[in-house]
């Protein structure tokens, strides 16, 4: 769990750490080959300021929030075996969450606004326990920091040319009051080169990530002063595919443990 504070400190260490931005020992390059870890580039494309995070005043979140780009985060042989895992759970067309059932669970409703493709790599249906998805799940949280069961199970999308998901925000107000808590963080992943089109577009910051197969990006959906409460600013679009399909998976992170919950129903 995030307290105020925690999450400009993750960022700067995830800054700091990462094995493509400096020079390995003999002995850490030997850990990444032991963890099967790629030696990963992060570019920050927004933070708070030049300053190290910890001297970030945590109450002050009129500074930009982070936005940091990861490449080489997955071999070509893991993002081709993300991509079949979609296939053999079945891409189906996207949905939006929808109105509270009598049960207070939420239906799923189609939307003009997302016309996207997805599959779930559930635990349910046993995906989640594939060796390369667990890979993963477990790069995702050692590199946050974040237990991966506070990992939803991967979502992993499918573009095709004309597709898109409108502006949208990936905080759910409801989740605040759950066992698993709200959505902390978006870990997406880009399994696929784009010909054209398909990028990733920050609306209020101005920043748009084009797909390269390999690469990541990362974002906060909370406030670092109140890791509990929305941070509007990080609403982003997926746009457009031009010419080519656009393969992704989303990793959404919880404030708290997601899979003992999602056990529980909650």
């Amino acid at each position: 769990a995030l307290t105020p504070g925690g999450l400009n400190k993750m960022f700067e260490n995830i800054v700091e750490k990462a094995p493509g931005n400096r020079t390995l020992t003999d002995e850490e390059r030997l850990e990444l080959q032991e963890k099967k870890m790629p030696e990963y580039t992060v570019t920050v494309k927004s933070r708070p300021g030049d300053s190290p995070a910890t001297e970030v005043s945590k109450n002050n979140d009129k500074l930009p929030p982070w936005v940091v780009v990861f490449d080489n985060f997955t071999t070509d042989e893991e993002c081709q075996s993300l991509i079949d895992l979609g296939y053999k759970y079945k891409y189906e067309r996207s949905r939006d969450v929808g109105a509270v059932k009598f049960d207070g669970s939420f239906d799923g409703v189609e939307s003009t606004r997302r016309t996207s493709e997805n599959a779930w790599c559930s635990a349910q249906k046993g995906c989640r326990n594939d060796e390369v998805a667990q890979r993963i799940q477990r790069r995702i949280g050692d590199v946050m920091g974040i237990d991966p069961e506070n990992s939803e199970d991967l979502q992993l999308l499918k573009y095709l040319p004309g597709q898109f998901y409108e502006q949208h925000h990936d905080y759910i107000e409801h989740q605040k009051d759950r066992q698993c808590g709200p959505r902390i963080l978006t870990f997406f992943l880009y399994l696929s080169d784009v010909e054209e089109g398909g990028g990733t577009k920050f609306n209020k910051l101005g920043i748009t990530v084009q797909p390269k197969r390999g690469r990541a990006v990362l974002w906060p959906s909370v406030l670092d002063s109140d890791p509990m409460s929305k941070d509007g600013r990080t609403d982003h679009e997926a746009l457009p595919v031009i010419s080519g399909t656009k393969f992704a998976a989303n990793g959404w992170i919880h404030m708290y443990n997601y899979v003992e919950a999602q056990k529980k129903g909650c």
